[in-house]
This record gives structure tokens, sequence and C-alpha cells, in this order.
């Protein structure tokens, strides 16, 4: 389908087409990444029933500082409950005891804790906070591989069982014992060299950019760039909010710009920030696009647009995949930089992104600062803006060769049922 606007586009996907795709659509199902892609979504439930339950049970204090310490332990649960799941889905993928995995994950979890390890439940795993998803991450993959590659070399059950348990016994136990006389842990180090930098160095644009360009054009290309990057980017800015929330409840300014809760910003109605076409779409001069559009409209509002995605389609569309891939970007900076001058609250809480209007969320998240609201509403105006003349263009384009969209609709159709 050739447009004025869509340019080298349309080579650049066809190339991507014939020599990436292919590659790329294997590595999405790969099992590591979509164990902690499977992982990590029962593990946010867990979190935020975590954060109420602690909630009602800390002692009574200022309202802030009580929802600060109950989403503090929720991250800790996360980290928690996420070595369980990730260890229990690898081992499903490679077909050993997932008893003997879960087990000896979670004991190598225990010994990486900071310690002493209050007696309190809610303490023990308010003292994990932002160190607790990597060490989840790293302790479930590496244990993974152990069990995986004991399995494969000795092969009798009993034996490579032992084998990996005693591996994960030796590295976690080893360094807990060796890090014991300085009164340190292995979470402790992770905070300190590794976390605290990588948090550092992803609170600024460039990196903000970076990690929404590759979202969002590995999306237009049929990958679904979020989950195909939640294990590196997800507990990064994770982390990040932790720390804002810890800060605002020692009356400190939160030290964050870029967290998880700043996409709801740039996302408004879902990656793409495609809130929108469903508005675009109710006029559209095409029965099947106006009819989407009103299918998609609630959902929209609720920043779920997998149907709106799949379904103009918006993958290997190069009429929108402009506007698509550009306008996170500007509402990125936009975002940014209102944050930066102190026009809207940094974000101290994180809601998730699906099943949340974007106003109310940005509300919740930044501790009630209607200036939030403000931005969501001029954001959403930008990215309105931005995506008409390219619609337009895409709408005219569909009504003279009707063939072209039948193609974008079956390419569409056979990436969603290759995906995982």
């Amino acid at each position: 389908m050739k447009t004025p606007e869509a340019g080298g586009f349309e080579a650049a996907i066809a190339a991507f087409e014939r020599r990436l795709l292919p590659r790329l659509l294997p590595l999405q199902k790969e099992a590591h990444i979509v164990a902690v892609r499977d992982a990590i979504q029962p593990a946010f439930v867990i979190m935020f029933a975590a954060a109420i339950v602690s909630f009602f049970l800390v002692r009574p204090e200022p309202l802030i500082a009580r929802a600060t310490d109950a989403y503090h332990v929720g991250i800790g649960a996360m980290g928690a409950a996420l070595v369980i799941l990730l260890a229990d889905r690898l081992a499903r993928a490679f077909e050993y005891d997932r008893i003997a995995a879960v087990a000896a994950s979670a004991a190598a979890f225990v010994v990486s804790m900071p310690h002493p390890i209050p007696r309190n439940p809610l303490a023990a795993l308010s003292a994990l906070g932002a160190s607790s998803l990597f060490l989840a991450v790293i302790i479930g993959l590496v244990g993974g591989e152990f069990f995986r590659w004991a399995r494969r070399w000795i092969g009798q059950p009993v034996a490579y069982h032992a084998a990996a348990i005693g591996a994960l016994a030796i590295v976690f136990g080893g360094l807990a014992f060796v890090l014991a006389s300085s009164h340190h842990s292995f979470a402790d180090l992770l905070l300190l060299y590794f976390i605290k930098p990588v948090i550092g160095v992803g609170n600024t644009l460039p990196v903000l950019l970076v990690v929404v360009l590759l979202q969002t054009a590995l999306w237009s290309l049929g990958v679904h760039g979020p989950a195909f990057l939640a294990a590196v980017t997800l507990p990064v800015f994770l982390a990040a909010i932790d720390q804002n929330g810890i800060a605002l409840k020692h009356g400190q300014l939160p030290p964050n710009i870029v967290t998880l809760s700043l996409f709801s910003f740039i996302y408004p109605g879902g990656s793409g920030a495609t809130m929108p076409l469903s508005f675009l779409m109710l006029r559209s001069r095409i029965p099947r696009l106006r009819k989407l559009g009103l299918a998609t409209l609630v959902p929209t509002l609720a920043n779920v647009n997998e149907p709106l995605i799949f379904g103009v389609p918006l993958v290997m569309n190069p009429a929108l995949a402009i506007p698509f891939v550009g306008v996170p970007l500007v509402l990125a900076v936009v975002s940014f930089g209102a944050t930066w001058l102190g026009l809207v609250n940094r974000t101290v809480y994180y809601l998730p992104g699906s099943g949340i209007p974007a106003p109310i969320s940005v509300f919740i998240t930044t501790n009630g600062d209607w200036r939030a609201v403000v931005l969501m509403a001029v954001n959403i105006a930008i990215a309105f803006a931005c995506y008409v003349p390219f619609y337009r263009s895409f709408e005219r384009a569909v009504q003279k060769t009707p063939s072209a969209e039948e193609e974008l609709v079956k390419t569409a159709e056979q990436l969603r049922e290759s995906s995982p």
C-alpha cells in the first residue's frame, strides 16, 4: 500500500519481513523469555495483593507513609513470588522436577536476602525492596540452567537433580558465606553495584527514548515489544518507582523521573499511543474500520489495544508506522520535560497500564496531582493531531486499493497466530 507518508517504510518493512522477522518471531517464543514473561504477570497480582494486605496490617501512621510501606512490601513479595513462578515455568519448559527446582531456587533466594532476616514476614519483604526482582530473575535463570544442563549431561533423574541443587547451594550458599564476614548479602551487592547504577543510567531522556523506540518499533513489526524487553526494563523501572516511594515517605524529592508509571503518560490507549485511532475510526468511510473503532473504543480507553494493533492492522503497516513509532517518542519528550521542570509530580506508585483509564492512573501514581491529568489531556491532544493526517492518508489508500488492505489483514492474522 503506497502512501506519500510511507516513503521508504514499505521497502524497509519488506526487507525486515524477509530477513529479520523469521529470526525475531522464534526468539520471542524462546523458553527463557516466555518463562520470564509468563511469571511476571501473576507476580504482579501477588504484589498488589500483598500491598493491600500490608496496608491494613502495618502500624498506624500517616496515610502516605503507610501506603509507601505497603507498596514496598508488595515489591518484595513480587520478587519472592517471581523466583518461585519462574523456577516452576522453567521446570515445565525443560521437563525436570518442579518441586525440586522451586525448593532449591527459593532456598537460594532466602540465603541471598539482606541479613539478618527480620522475623516479621512483612518486615522481611520490605527489606528486600528494589533488589527483589533482579534477585529473583538471576536466581531463577541460573537455577534453571543448572537443572537443564545437569539433565542434559547426567541423565539419571536422582543424580542430575542432586547435581543441580548442589550447584545452586555452592554458588549462592558460597556467596552468602563469603559475604557474611562483611555483613553484606548478594541482594546488598546487587543494589549497590548494579541496580543503583542501572537506574541512574535509565533515568535519562536518551535511554527513555531508546526503550520507547524499541517497544513500538518491535510492535509495529509484529513482535510484542514490551513483553520482549520485560526481563530487562521492568525490574529497572519498577525499582526506580520503589526508590521514589521511599523518598516521598521521608519527605524528600523522589529522585527518578523515568519509572514504570511514566509510560502511562507516553502510551495513552496502549502501545503506540493509539487512543485517537478508535475515535477517528468511529467516523470512517470504510464500514470495517468504523465497526472496529466502535468495538475497540472501550478497551482503548482502558489501554488495551491489541484488537486495534491486529485489527486495523497497525503491524507491518507502512502507512501508520510513522505515527505508531513517532508519537510515543514525542510524548516521551513532553512527559519527561514536564516532570523534569516540576510541572507535574514525579510518579511514586505503580498501577497496571491495562484496565485503568489513563487519567485516573496518572492521578494516582503522581500522589494525587491534578496537573498529571492536564498533562495526559495535552498528550492525548498531541497524539490526536499527529495521527489525523496519517490516518486520513491510510483511509484514502484503502479506498483506492481494497486488495492491499486485505493483504495487510492477512499478514496481521498470521503474525497474531505466530505470537506466543
